[in-house]
C-alpha cells in the first residue's frame, strides 16, 4: 500500500473516531509500526493531526486548540502557580491516609503540598520525590525513596530502575500528579521516564488519586501514563462537567463526586 493511501485512511479514521492507535493501524494496514509512525509524523507536520503517545488525535479548530505541555517546568517555578488551589487539593488528599496504610506519593508540587497536611504518623510512605522524602523523614514519618536516575529539574527519581524498585510494593493508596487531563488523551505528563513510574505506581495501588488543580483540564502533555478512569481525580473545581462521564471526580468547590 502506498503512503498516500495510508494517509487517506488515517485521515478518514480520524474524522470518524477522533483518535487512532499505531498498533491498530499497523495491524489493519499490514505495515510496520515504524512506518505508521513516519506517516503520522508527516501528517502532523502538515497539520492534519496531533501526535500523542501511541497514536494521534484529530486536530481542532485554532480557536479551540488545547494547550500542549512539551517540557517539564522546574519545581521552583511550578510551586508558585495556582498555589492556593494546589494547597486545597493537597490538604483534602492528606486526610484520606489511614493508620497502617502503605502510601505512594508521586513527585510534583501538588503531591508535595500534601506533606504539610499529613496527620497520620502510623503509615509508611514511599516516594520518587527527592525533596518529598527529605520532608517526610524530617517529620519523623517512615519513609522510603525509590532508586533510579534523578531528574534535577523536577527533583524526581525516574526511569527503568525506579520502575523496578516499585516491584516489591503493593500500595493501599497512591497520590499522583499530572501535567494534563484530557477526554481523549487521558492523563499525561511531559517526560516518558516519569510516565513509566506513574503508570507502575498506579498499577500497584488499591486506591488511586490523581491530584490536579482546575487549570490541568483540557491540557495534553507528551505522554499518556493512564486513562481518565484510572482513579479518582481530586480538583478544586471542574471546568467542564463532561469529564464526569469518563472519570470519577471529587470537586472540592463544586457538587462533589458522581
Amino acid at each position: 500500500m502506498l503512503q498516500h493511501e495510508r494517509v487517506e485512511i488515517i485521515a478518514r479514521k480520524l474524522k470518524q473516531q477522533s483518535s487512532v492507535r499505531v498498533t491498530d493501524l499497523s495491524r489493519e494496514l499490514g505495515v510496520s509500526e515504524s512506518t505508521i509512525r513516519r506517516d503520522i509524523t508527516e501528517m502532523a507536520k502538515e497539520g492534519q493531526l496531533k501526535k500523542v503517545f501511541g497514536g494521534a488525535v484529530a486536530p481542532m479548530p485554532v480557536q479551540d486548540q488545547r494547550m500542549v505541555n512539551t517540557t517539564s517546568r522546574a519545581m521552583a517555578e511550578k510551586e508558585v502557580l495556582r498555589a492556593e488551589e494546589k494547597t486545597e487539593v493537597a490538604a483534602y488528599a492528606a486526610e484520606l491516609i489511614r493508620e497502617g496504610d502503605l502510601v505512594y506519593i508521586d513527585a510534583g508540587t501538588t503531591t508535595g503540598s500534601m506533606i504539610d497536611h499529613i496527620t497520620c504518623a502510623d503509615a509508611t510512605y514511599v516516594t520518587n520525590g527527592v525533596r518529598h522524602a527529605m520532608r517526610l523523614a524530617a517529620r519523623g514519618l517512615r519513609t522510603y525513596l525509590l532508586s533510579g536516575r534523578v531528574k534535577t529539574k523536577t527533583e524526581a527519581v525516574i526511569g527503568y530502575d525506579a520502575v523496578g524498585s516499585l516491584g516489591k510494593y503493593h500500595f493501599n493508596k497512591c497520590f499522583i500528579g499530572t501535567d494534563g487531563i484530557d477526554e481523549e488523551c487521558g492523563l499525561t505528563t511531559a517526560d516518558i521516564d516519569e510516565s513509566m513510574v506513574k503508570t507502575e505506581a498506579i498499577a500497584r495501588s488499591g486506591e488511586v488519586y490523581i491530584l490536579a488543580d482546575s487549570s490541568k483540564f483540557g491540557l495534553v502533555a507528551s505522554v499518556t501514563f493512564a486513562p481518565l478512569d484510572a482513579g479518582t481525580v481530586i480538583t478544586d473545581q471542574l471546568p467542564d462537567p463532561a469529564y464526569r462521564t469518563k472519570a470519577k471526580v471529587m470537586e472540592l468547590r463544586g457538587s462533589g463526586t458522581e
